[in-house]
C-alpha cells in the first residue's frame, strides 16, 4: 500500500513538473517575441547601424547632409 502512495505522488509531481515546463516554454516564447524586436531596435540605435543588415545610418546621414549643403551651395 505504501508503494502505491510513493508512486502516486511521484507521478504527481513529475506531471506538474511537465505542465510547468510546458508552460514556461510558451509563455518564454510569448515573452520573446514582444522583447527581441526592441532590443533589435535599441542595439541598432546604439550602434549607428542596422544590426540584421549591417548598413551604416549615421555615415549615410552624414552623407545627406552634404549632399543638401552642396545643392544649396
Amino acid at each position: 500500500m505504501m508503494i502505491y502512495i510513493v508512486l502516486s505522488m511521484l507521478f504527481a509531481f513529475l506531471a506538474g513538473y511537465i505542465l510547468g515546463k510546458r508552460r514556461g516554454w510558451a509563455t518564454g516564447y510569448l515573452e520573446a517575441e514582444a522583447v527581441v524586436p526592441l532590443n533589435l531596435r535599441q542595439q541598432s540605435l546604439e550602434q549607428g547601424q542596422c544590426v540584421i543588415c549591417e548598413e551604416y545610418w549615421l555615415k549615410t546621414k552624414a552623407d545627406e547632409k552634404n549632399y543638401g549643403e552642396q545643392e544649396n551651395g
